[in-house]
């Protein structure tokens, strides 16, 4: 997603390497490939691996493919003084994965829950689900997915895995709209399904730590993008970009997101939640650019703006 808007910022061509923390299919390395980049893809889904390692076999001399989940992996390249001319994370949840009903990440799915973006390790979400007592599943659907009726949703969910009617997809769909009841837009269970999913694979957390260390992951003069798919990453996003930006780690960062046109919209509605961030590294010898006032500005303009949202 947002493909030709992520190449254009990270600026791809012969000799400049890139680091795609979420390789999936390979679409974005495929495009960095294209514009004769080098290319480092990190992805932990094994499936994905296979099918963007055959996809990108035709330049098997630009490209690589580490196993491991982003942050690690990022923070390993960094011990060892590594540095990317850019970094394209696309974060949330591949198509593959998506489609892939055996996951359990789709509503209608009929097979066991499961949520895991790495199915070789780590708890599932019924694991999750049956770890958590009914108050601390409530706060997890609550912080996760901002889900406001979590109490009563957590209530429905315990009681129907312990009389044995909880191990699919579908059914915990179904018990979400039970408790939620109402008409509503978008299907209720979407929230609780999105706080699962985070939960089992630590996606914020995951996102926290290779913030972290993004900027010593970007070479002087580099680009950082990074797409994100609800607010909560957004707002990490965001929130720590600027606050790098204050210390003089860029010297540049995206006052606002850029987001998918008419076009992309029409060929992939799963891009109208889509949202891309950048940060700009400084030249080799040169401090980040201080930021006026105009700025300024605009970032408390920005925050009153998203609380009011919320």
């Amino acid at each position: 997603m947002l493909l030709a808007e992520a190449m254009a910022l990270l600026g791809p061509a012969p000799g400049r390497r890139y680091l795609d923390a979420t390789l999936g299919l390979g679409g974005h390395s495929e495009a960095l490939l294209a514009a004769g980049a080098v290319v480092v893809g990190i992805e932990r889904d094994a499936e994905a691996r296979a099918i963007a390692a055959a996809r990108l076999a035709h330049a098997a001399d630009r490209f690589t493919v580490v196993t491991g989940d982003f942050a690690a992996t990022a923070e390993q390249f960094v011990a060892r003084g590594e540095t990317f001319d850019g970094v394209l994370v696309d974060l949330g949840v591949s198509s593959l994965q998506l489609d892939d009903h055996a996951r359990g990440f789709s509503l209608r799915a009929e097979t066991r829950l499961d949520l895991r973006m790495d199915t070789s390790t780590g708890e599932t979400a019924l694991d999750l689900i049956d770890r958590l007592d009914e108050r601390e599943l409530a706060d997890v659907i609550y912080r996760y997915g901002e889900e406001r009726l979590s109490r009563p949703i957590a209530r429905k969910i315990k009681v129907a895995r312990s009389a044995g009617q909880l191990e699919t997809a579908a059914q915990l769909a179904e018990i979400v709209r039970w408790a939620v009841r109402g008409h509503q837009q978008r299907h209720p269970a979407l929230r609780t399904f999105q706080a699962l999913r985070i939960a089992v694979n630590d996606e914020l957390g995951q996102l926290d730590r290779l913030l972290a260390v993004l900027p010593k992951l970007v070479a002087p003069g580099g680009t950082a993008a990074l797409i994100s798919f609800h607010s909560l990453e957004d707002r990490a996003v965001k929130q720590e970009l600027r606050s790098q930006r204050l210390s003089g780690a860029w010297d540049d960062v995206a006052r606002k997101p850029v987001v998918a046109g008419e076009a992309e919209l029409s060929a992939n509605p799963r891009a109208s939640s889509a949202k891309l961030r950048w940060a700009r590294a400084p030249q080799a010898g040169q401090a980040a650019v201080p930021r006026d006032a105009n700025e300024a500005n605009d970032d408390a303009n920005d925050e009153a703006n998203e609380k009011a949202e919320t």
